[in-house]
């Protein structure tokens, strides 16, 4: 591996990819939900760029369509952020766009307009596959639920004395809507849940205590958890559940490995859609044509532009593509891609004869998506980079479903097939964005803290390097809150991102400004 990183180190890209749109030195996301309510005036917009331009920043990445499926300008077919019924709860917190967002304002244009009147550019960022949020049901995949995922999830379930039994959401997991969650030792010493449940203490295979936390004004507080044993905390469905069906002295028995299909709005606060669906497929790139056509922006950044995790796409219209893709049927579907077994509390992945082809057949569905939006791009308009948003972790990116690497390099890992190598989509790309989101900023730092050396600023920018192998530009990505009080740290972190990567790109202007960060910035 050393080798091939060095390698990789002093390859480049090919002329055409580097005469072809340079890469950010240092770029600004601007997410537009924490940042709303400064991006909805024009003044509020000025600001910002005034305060990015003195910092350095060369690049603006304000996002055209958001995770929940939201674009920021006035689309012809897309629902806008104006009349989106999400509050934002966290800070800054604000009731639903839809109450109180200006009548006709176009965020994306204004950004557009101002930020090339101050010599920036503008690399526009687009969602892709995300398409809902879940808590409100809200967003085109729920307009059109045929194109959510399907999730194929394993389970256990926990059963009462009285024969009823409710299925866990996970083991030492965070707690989610109507979720039973089961907390081992490994969590604390007591739960690390909100006081809207019920939780049942068990030691020796019995209930020891039950607490019921969202009753009356008074929260006894999480419950601890005991030695050797475990807590269950319920959520709404499964805090009724564990109240009447587990009291103290019931004997708990935890069943054995199941697996259910479930949308993927079930399961997570983003409905993902599916990269197979033509229909889907059809409509992300019915939104790029329409940014391109409509604003004279720079580039186009690909987020999310991949599967929810290794859960999804188990869908009936999946499975007739993967069909074709191996050229057979499936005999024991889902079970010939992976089964769930139990382990310990909770239950394990077991890797089924057609895993490798399953992996690889995801990577080239984003693949074959990413290549007809380059295409798409650079018919449209030539000089406008193409991008993509990835997370450094290659090693299990494969839970995502993205080949971010070169074709032509076979990476040592165990689940790498030849149908994943083929479906390396960097070479597609003007740059690629990693992030590099590691408290540790140098290889020994994350060797001091007993981290894998890639689990650092510098090595995860190595590995890129190696997996990457000069198809396209690499541009590190930083977590700004990793920095929170540290400016000088943030300093080193973009320096480095810097000399080991083309740029630095800053995630996110919220916390640039809530932490008072702006003075970490070379310009500054």
């Amino acid at each position: 591996m050393a080798a091939l990183v060095a390698a990789a180190l002093a390859a480049a890209p090919s002329p055409a990819l580097a005469a072809r749109h340079a890469p950010p030195h240092l770029a600004l996301w601007m997410e537009p939900g924490a940042n709303l309510p400064t991006l909805s005036t024009v003044e509020g917009v000025q600001q910002i760029l005034d305060h990015a331009k003195e910092a350095g920043v060369d690049v603006v990445i304000p996002e055209a369509k958001n995770a929940w499926g939201y674009v920021t300008y006035p689309s012809a077919f897309a629902p806008a952020i104006g009349a989106s019924p999400i509050p934002h709860s966290e800070a800054p917190t604000y009731p639903p766009p839809a109450q109180w967002y200006p009548a006709g304002y176009d965020m994306l244009g204004t950004i557009v307009q101002e930020a090339h009147a101050r010599g920036m550019r503008v690399d526009v960022a687009v969602n892709g596959f995300a398409e809902g949020f879940s808590p409100s049901q809200s967003g085109p995949g729920f307009e059109h639920p045929e194109w959510q995922t399907t999730a194929y999830l394993g389970t256990r379930p926990v059963v009462a004395p009285d024969g009823s039994s409710y299925a866990l959401a996970g083991v030492d997991v965070p707690r989610t809507d109507n979720a039973l969650v089961l907390y081992t030792p490994e969590s604390g010493p007591a739960t690390p849940a909100s006081r809207w449940g019920v939780e049942a203490a068990v030691a020796w295979g019995q209930v020891t205590e039950v607490r019921d936390r969202a009753a009356g004004d008074f929260d006894p507080g999480p419950t601890p958890i005991p030695p050797g044993g475990y807590v269950l905390s319920g959520h709404g469905a499964a805090a009724r559940w564990l109240a009447r069906a587990l009291p103290v002295g019931a004997v708990v028995t935890i069943g054995p490995a199941e697996f259910r299909m479930v949308p993927s709005s079930t399961r997570s606060i983003f409905a993902f859609v599916n990269p197979a669906d033509p229909a889907v497929y059809g409509y992300e790139l019915a939104v790029l044509y329409e940014v391109l056509t409509r604003y004279d922006v720079d580039g186009i950044i690909l987020d999310r532009t991949r599967y929810q995790d290794a859960s999804e796409d188990f869908s009936a219209l999946s499975r007739l593509r993967f069909e074709a893709f191996i050229g057979h049927a499936v005999d024991h579907w889902p079970q010939d891609i992976y089964a769930y077994a139990a382990s310990g509390y909770w239950v394990k992945r077991v890797p089924g004869p057609l895993y490798r082809s399953w992996i690889g057949f995801r990577a080239h569905t984003i693949m074959a998506y990413v290549r007809a939006a380059a295409h798409l791009v650079h018919t449209l308009r030539p000089k406008v980079a193409v991008a993509a948003y990835v997370g450094a972790w290659y090693p299990v990116y494969f839970e995502e479903g993205v080949n971010w690497g070169s074709p032509e390099v076979w990476p040592p890992y165990p689940w790498i097939g030849r149908e994943w190598v083929e479906a390396g989509l960097a070479p597609l790309l003007d740059y690629l964005m990693i992030g590099l989101y590691y408290p540790p900023l140098t290889v020994r730092e994350a060797r001091a803290q007993h981290n894998d050396p890639e689990i650092s600023i510098q090595g995860g920018a190595q590995l890129a390097a190696s997996v990457v192998h000069g198809a396209t530009t690499i541009v590190g990505a930083l977590l700004v809150p990793l920095y929170a009080g540290e400016p000088d740290r943030l300093a080193e972190a973009v320096r480095l991102s810097q000399t080991l990567t083309r740029g630095a790109m800053l995630f996110d202007l919220i916390y640039l400004r809530e932490e008072d960060l702006w003075r970490a910035l070379p310009g500054s």
